[in-house]
């Protein structure tokens, strides 16, 4: 019997919608891949009853607050649930402060519209290794694989036999502005784009065959060709990126307005009204682009 796979919106409510997902994947039992943010948990909680599911896993792509920031209300919803999540993450569920912290700065208002996150405790949190498999039953089964680059406590998702891989932010965002489909790299400070690509690879090699990033959906396309068609993005990115910095325009808010100008993706992000699509998804993006490029030019301080 094949496992189900329900993506539910949770995008938070009055900030547009299919812009971040949750993923809920069944077998005997259920995980939750990613939670999304605190201040849309309802949305995730009431997918769950109206499917009659209590989860007994939840699986964390990174704690991002777009991601994981809803984990202190599922626990304390459903308290026998455990939250798989990275080593380096673990720490952060138990006590946020930092987390939260850390969010107000680099996302501005958009930290507020997420919401704050609670506590997860102690021993509802398991810290899994790379390579670490989940057995759903039903012959469905979960590989979780580390995939830094976008941050370091970064973990991809295979889903077996299915082959559809649960990127988080490993692999760009991927949402439909007007009507049109939309690609951005996802590469906000501290930015380390040798672990990107390397993550990219690792997820190749994989042989997966359909792509689902938090941002937006399970799509119906090849896996490979999708992550291949972020490599070269990405490269295609940084080279106008460093361009632009090299020749001397070095605040963030200038090279976000050059790159728009030379990107129809890009363009459509940059001038988005949204601050969850501009300032996160596109101006993020463009500031650990910008950062790498001052490291490697030697523009740094």
């Amino acid at each position: 019997m094949k496992s189900i796979v329900e993506t539910v919106d949770v995008t938070p409510s009055g900030w547009g919608s299919d812009l971040i997902a949750s993923y809920i994947v069944s077998g005997d039992k259920t995980a939750v891949i990613d939670t999304g943010p605190g201040n849309s948990y309802e949305r995730l909680k009431r997918s769950l009853e109206s499917l009659g599911i209590e989860p007994d896993y939840v699986i964390l792509t990174h704690i991002h607050l777009d991601h994981g920031g809803a984990s202190g209300h599922i626990a304390r919803d459903y308290p026998s649930v455990k939250i798989l999540v990275h080593p380096k993450g673990a720490k952060h569920l138990a006590n946020p402060s930092k987390l939260w912290n850390s969010a107000k700065v680099v996302l501005g208002r958009v930290a507020e519209i997420y919401g704050e996150p609670v506590p997860v405790p102690s021993e509802n949190i398991v810290a899994v290794e790379d390579g670490y498999r989940l057995d759903l039953g039903r012959g469905v089964s979960l590989g979780i694989y580390h995939t830094p680059g976008h941050a370091s406590h970064h973990m991809s998702i295979l889903l077996e036999p299915e082959g559809v891989i649960f990127t988080g932010d490993s692999a760009g965002v991927s949402i439909v502005i007007d009507g049109v489909r939309v690609e951005l790299p996802t590469t906000p400070p501290p930015f380390h784009p040798g672990l990107y690509l390397k993550s990219l690879e690792k997820m190749k090699a994989l042989n997966p065959r359909r792509p689902a990033p938090a941002h937006y959906g399970v799509k119906d396309e090849d896996a490979v060709e999708y992550i291949d068609r972020e490599k070269r993005r990405l490269s295609s990115w940084y080279e106008i990126v460093r361009e632009t910095v090299k020749q001397g325009i070095v605040d963030v808010g200038g090279v976000a307005e050059v790159l728009a100008s030379r990107n129809s993706d890009a363009n459509r992000a940059f001038n988005h009204s949204n601050p969850i699509v501009k300032e996160v998804f596109y101006m993020g993006t463009v500031w650990g682009l910008v950062e790498t490029a001052k490291k490697e030019l030697g523009l740094e301080g």
